[in-house]
């Protein structure tokens, strides 16, 4: 092949123009890409060969880059060189609140998620032709409606029951014994089936339905990546035969056809003056009373199939995370399901809201997990779309992009006492001593604590996903003992960057009485 190459190039000259200008280009291209352009310190190599050489190491060295440059410049900011080029990391608390609260025009929210997840083919629902705020009053009719005094949270409670029976059948229920339960397959078709629930209401009951919400969200994490790596002109050649795009076809379709039946219901649904049965009914009804609307039932489908991934992945983790907590820390297992029995015997012996809500210990051990197994070391990415200028007098150009250091920040011995012991009850303990005690709860937010973001794109939906945390969990602590089945691997860590210790199993026994 090296043969045919030299006697092309020797008996065409132009052809060994045309290369050598392409080598160029490149060269050029990969020199501007790697020389910073952003007055903050560098950390893991300055230089052209030196960064580049530091952003082929990112994705596995990511974790000591970050702590590297958080432990000198936690006061200001420090920028890294990454596969995309520079990346700017800013640890100032003004400077984090200033940048997350900075106009849309100036700093994107969805254009990381889109370049990662090529959403473009993928999801295209998250180029929000609905407003995200849109989606954040939809959830909050939903948190509503479990206050009152309708079937809305009893519904889920059966929901998870009903999941819960299809996915390990009545053995466990009824036998004594130990029995394996598979943490990763489990938890998230348990997940799925209670975002499904509020998607789409009844219909959740399909398992046709669970089976395509779960296959479309594991195809995400490899398909919308898998495509990223091609030029942009065979990125749609790419896409259209991919399973990620089928699967996302095949997720709008379920949802157009969810969205046919709700519209022809829509004269009795109306002259009962009944409430929106689910978050599908909720937005075609908003999209009728929406004055000057030109959003399509499309478009709707195409919100509701994208935002299934960020609905139920994540929680996913979270919920194995807990589940591999307390099967190796017995000593919290009593504790938690003390609380569990008093606050049911509290509330008449029944499953509620106001119930769930007032396990604040559970609720404490929850957050605690998620903060010792932080899986995003970085944390709330935007791609800078015009010149940002912050304050302090610092410029950032159009196309950089810009994180916050979210592991170190949540080990930072300033902020948090003892922080490499893991603690469940840290932040109950915390918020009992404190005036404030909401700051502690699971889904509080502040620039110091970012798994959900903060400001104005702080996470809609993480008050439903503590739900289904608190309740999967108190339902399981409730009626069962847990326990490892085999030792978890030393150095036991679930990141983004390595998913495959999600694969554990623990075992249950049903607790007799």
């Amino acid at each position: 092949m090296a043969i045919i190459i030299l006697s092309i190039l020797y008996n065409h000259p132009l052809a060994s123009l045309g290369i050598a200008g392409v080598i160029l280009l490149s060269l050029r291209q990969w020199a501007q890409r790697y020389k910073p352009r952003v007055q903050v310190p560098v950390v893991g190599g300055e230089g052209l060969y030196e960064s580049w050489k530091a952003a082929r190491r990112w994705s596995r060295c990511a974790p000591r880059l970050l702590q590297e440059g958080y432990k000198a410049h936690k006061d200001f900011a420090f920028q890294v060189a990454t596969p995309s080029g520079w990346d700017v990391c800013i640890c100032n608390d003004a400077m984090i609140r200033e940048y997350l609260n900075a106009p849309d025009e100036y700093l994107s929210s969805t254009a990381p998620i889109q370049g990662f997840f090529q959403s473009r083919y993928t999801a295209p629902g998250l180029f929000h032709k609905i407003p995200s705020s849109t989606m954040s009053k939809a959830l909050a009719w939903s948190r509503t409606r479990t206050r009152s005094t309708d079937h809305y949270f009893p519904s889920f409670i059966e929901e998870l029951e009903y999941s819960f029976t299809q996915e390990v059948g009545n053995k466990i229920h009824t036998q004594d014994g130990w029995n394996e339960f598979d943490c990763f397959t489990i938890s998230r078709r348990l997940i799925m089936g209670l975002v499904a629930k509020l998607l789409i209401g009844d219909e959740c009951r399909n398992p046709a339905t669970i089976d395509l919400f779960c296959d479309y969200t594991a195809e995400m994490l490899v398909g919308g990546p898998y495509i990223r790596g091609f030029p942009d002109f065979l990125k749609p050649v790419i896409a259209r035969s991919s399973r990620v795009v089928r699967l996302s076809n095949q997720m709008q379709k379920l949802f157009l056809d969810l969205i046919k039946k709700r519209e022809d219901r829509s004269e009795k649904t109306a002259k009962e003056d009944q409430q929106p049965e689910d978050l599908t009914s909720w937005f075609w009804c908003w999209s009728q009373q929406e004055p000057n609307n030109s959003l399509t039932d499309l478009d709707i489908a195409q919100l509701l199939a994208a935002n299934t991934f960020g609905a139920s992945f994540n929680t996913t983790v979270v919920l194995v995370q807990c589940l591999c907590e307390l099967a190796t820390r017995p000593e919290y297992i009593g504790p938690l399901r003390d609380e569990i029995i008093s606050t049911i015997r509290t509330y008449d012996n029944t499953w509620t809201k106001d119930g769930i809500d007032s396990m604040k210990k559970l609720d404490s051990f929850i957050k605690e997990t998620h903060r010792y197994n932080c899986f995003d070391y970085a944390g709330t990415p935007r791609v800078v779309k015009k010149d940002f200028a912050f304050k302090n007098g610092l410029r950032i150009p159009k196309g950089t992009v810009v994180f916050t250091p979210n592991a170190p920040m949540l080990f930072d011995n300033e902020y948090i006492q003892d922080p490499h012991v893991f603690d469940g009850f840290r932040f109950y303990d915390l918020a009992c001593g404190s005036k404030t005690p909401e700051a502690f709860r699971y889904t509080s937010t502040n620039s110091r604590y970012l798994q959900f973001g903060d400001g104005k794109h702080v996470c809609p939906g993480r008050f439903f996903a503590a739900d289904e945390l608190r309740l999967i969990l108190a339902y399981l602590l409730f009626h069962f003992d847990i326990k490892m089945q085999d030792r978890l691997p030393e150095g036991f860590k679930i990141t983004r960057n390595n998913l495959s210790n999600l694969r554990v199993n623990i075992l249950l026994k049903r607790i007799s009485g």
